[in-house]
């Protein structure tokens, strides 16, 4: 037809040319009902001929869903945070879904008014990598509007009081065989830059199984977490003070560091050039997260390895079964650990006698 794409084009425009009722084309192009192959066959091809775009907000009202999910993730800043949206948004993309990004800045009453925003827009499934700190007020408002309406999937961060299905990385078993590889290099005085969020907090729990296995001292002044509240110092600086008092504070200086996230790891490593320090001759240490420039670094950076795009696939695949009603098998674990990872470098060094007496 000539024109066929200067002209918006409705359903009926459709169901006329193809020779049809108007609720019939609307089921044949919205995917719903039944309808002969010859019928199908001819609204498709009336469609095709017309150009005709279907109306999502229209479809979505006619089929109670609008293919849309929800991410609200802590900092989009984090590398591991953005490629994981980035591989989400892929993934949700080739079955059919948009994904809208909200970025809470570690910032619980952001997260509640962006939930609530959600909800409006009747998205059909929700990803979360949840704050969920503060007072208790803001709490019970958080487990309120979690209500279950909606498939949810809980991300990186484990929220014990909600009982949704949950993937994360093995946190405690990370920072544990970090640590273990430190001690196994010789070091007895390790420091721990991390956060008070649950993820964090795991991993400070492996950090100090470990201590215990090889029945060494926790010492308090070695830890070190980070106050997430104000979004303006942001973690990098964060982790940068908390490397410099580390490292000048303590009369027995640590001889490695733990650095719990990679944006906390640069921070760190500005730290310690700043001071004037070598690594891992004056002091060694891991990081938590890969990222490219990490092995061209001098020396390479040994680090805490996760595969945001394997966190990426599994999430989005059981947050589209839940939205097509695929429940969990029988006896299946509703909350998913997925390994990480030591990658080991240079910044460890070799066995030492010891470092800073």
């Amino acid at each position: 037809m000539e024109g066929a794409s200067n002209k918006e084009y409705t359903i009926r425009d459709v169901a006329n040319l193809a020779g049809v009722s108007t609720a019939t084309a609307g089921r044949v192009l919205g995917g719903y009902g039944s309808a002969s192959q010859k019928t199908m066959k001819a609204v498709l091809e009336a469609a095709e001929k017309l150009n005709y775009i279907p109306n999502a907000i229209a479809q979505s009202m006619k089929k109670k869903n609008t293919y849309t999910v929800g991410l609200l993730i802590a900092n989009i800043a984090n590398p591991f945070y953005s490629t994981i949206a980035r591989a989400l948004e892929e993934h949700l993309m080739k079955q059919g879904y948009n994904m809208i990004i909200c970025n809470t800045d570690e910032d619980l009453d952001r997260e509640i008014t962006y939930l609530k925003t959600l909800y409006e827009k009747r998205i059909d499934g929700l990803i979360i990598a949840s704050v969920l700190k503060g007072t208790e007020m803001a709490k019970e408002e958080i487990h309120r509007i979690y209500n279950g309406s909606i498939p949810t999937i809980i991300l990186d961060r484990e929220v014990p009081s909600l009982e949704l299905p949950t993937v994360t990385s093995d946190n405690f078993g990370g920072a544990y065989e970090a640590t273990s590889h430190l001690i196994r290099l010789g070091h007895t005085r390790i420091g721990v830059i991390g956060t008070t969020i649950s993820t964090l907090s795991k991993r400070v729990e492996g950090y100090r199984k470990a201590l215990d296995h090889h029945n060494l001292p926790f010492t308090e002044s070695f830890i070190l977490d980070q106050d997430l509240t104000d979004i303006q110092v942001g973690e990098v600086k964060e982790g940068y003070n908390k490397t410099i008092t580390m490292l000048t504070k303590n009369r027995k200086k640590p001889t490695a560091i733990l650095a719990l996230n990679n944006l906390l790891t640069f921070g760190a490593l500005l730290a310690i050039q700043d001071l004037g320090l070598e690594i891992p001759k004056d002091v060694a240490i891991i990081g938590w997260d890969d990222f490219d420039l990490a092995p061209l670094l001098e020396p390479p950076l040994t680090v805490v390895r996760q595969n945001p795009f394997n966190i990426a696939s599994i999430t989005a695949n059981r947050l589209l079964d839940l939205i097509n009603g695929v429940g969990m098998q029988d006896g299946s674990d509703p909350k998913i650990l997925l390994s990480t990872q030591l990658v080991v470098r240079g910044s460890c060094g070799q066995p030492i006698e010891r470092r800073w007496s």
